[in-house]
């Protein structure tokens, strides 16, 4: 389970190299809808199997935070003429599936990995077009969700114990 947890990691690592410059919108939006509805989906995962109140709590940030921000990004998204992919695809689906893999006492480290690997992937992503996306409304939604990815991936990394 861990090298497939590794595995998607690299995978997602080596995405967020293309990243470096942004990614043309409708790309940045398929991305962007991947990696929210893996945290939307993970997320509520936890709170199935999760004893651990901390991991609860963040849990359920992660659904109610991400819940609204992909909304908005679908809004920005559909304004502009793009479509929103509405299931997980790429590395975030292969994290998906180890996550449904993982019980017992071996879930919760796996989630807060996870939950890691995938904010400082949308940290990178959103950051990117931030500063230079190709589409003015789809920058000004990925600069004002910046700051919560930076904090979601903050309290990620507590939970982590990183």
């Amino acid at each position: 389970m861990k090298s497939l947890l590794l595995s998607a990691a690299f995978g997602l690592a080596a995405m967020s190299g293309a990243w470096a410059q942004a990614p043309a919108a409708q790309d940045f939006v398929n991305q962007a809808a991947s990696g929210g509805l893996f945290e939307v989906q993970s997320s509520e995962l936890a709170l199935q199997r999760s004893q651990n109140a901390d991991t609860q709590q963040f849990a359920n940030q992660m659904v109610t935070d991400h819940t609204a921000n992909n909304e908005q990004l679908k809004a920005a998204a559909e304004a502009e003429g793009l479509t929103v992919p509405s299931e997980v695809a790429g590395p975030q689906a292969e994290m998906m599936q180890t996550l449904e893999a993982a019980e017992g006492d071996a879930f919760d480290p796996a989630y807060a990995e996870a939950q890691v690997t995938a904010h400082e992937t949308a940290v990178q992503l959103y950051q990117s077009y931030a500063e230079g996306g190709d589409n003015e409304a789809l920058k000004t939604y990925a600069q004002e969700s910046l700051p919560v990815l930076q904090q979601h991936l903050e309290h990620a990394q507590g939970l982590a114990g990183q």
